[in-house]
């Protein structure tokens, strides 16, 4: 997780809703389904890794699987997966990064799931060490360099419209 200075106030003035939309614009290839699933999970992991789930980080988590599953989900559908996400993560039952990582062997899905996991920690405006620890077990379990994920942390922050 990249440690930028960023202030709340700088934040909220540039976003006021994380544009999920203009985080995933950049992978012209169709994603499988697997993959999808994959992606989601990672961002999901990705906003419970700080061990709290903030409402932001729902919503911008329910807009990410509005998105990627367009017309195959209902917004009806999401809210119970998210109401069961949030009840497995109050009872304590915890998901293995590797179970997903592994099921992105392409590089566009790889990008997709880092950019995503990355913009889902960023949407409550306070990131931490265990986020900063998930961020670079999620690097290393994704294969990507220190460089491709500045890129990618980089490409998230364009999307946001945040202005250092």
């Amino acid at each position: 997780f990249c440690r930028r200075t960023m202030r709340k106030e700088d934040i909220m003035a540039n976003m006021l809703a994380l544009n999920v939309e203009r985080v995933l614009a950049t992978c012209s290839e169709e994603l499988e389904p697997e993959e999808k699933d994959a992606i989601l999970e990672l961002a999901y992991l990705a906003i419970a890794a700080d061990g709290k789930l903030m409402e932001a980080e729902l919503e911008a988590f329910s807009d990410a699987m509005l998105l990627i599953y367009g017309d195959a989900v209902t917004p009806e559908q999401v809210k119970n997966l998210v109401g069961k996400l949030v009840a497995n993560f109050e009872n304590g039952e915890d998901e293995d990064m590797e179970t997903f990582t592994a099921q992105l062997k392409r590089p566009c899905a790889k990008s997709q799931a880092y950019k995503l996991a990355y913009a889902m920690a960023m949407s409550d405006l306070d990131t931490n060490d265990s986020e900063f620890e998930f961020d670079q077990k999620l690097r290393r379990q994704l294969g990507l360099s220190d460089e491709e994920a500045e890129a990618l942390t980089d490409e998230v922050v364009d999307a946001i419209g945040y202005k250092e």
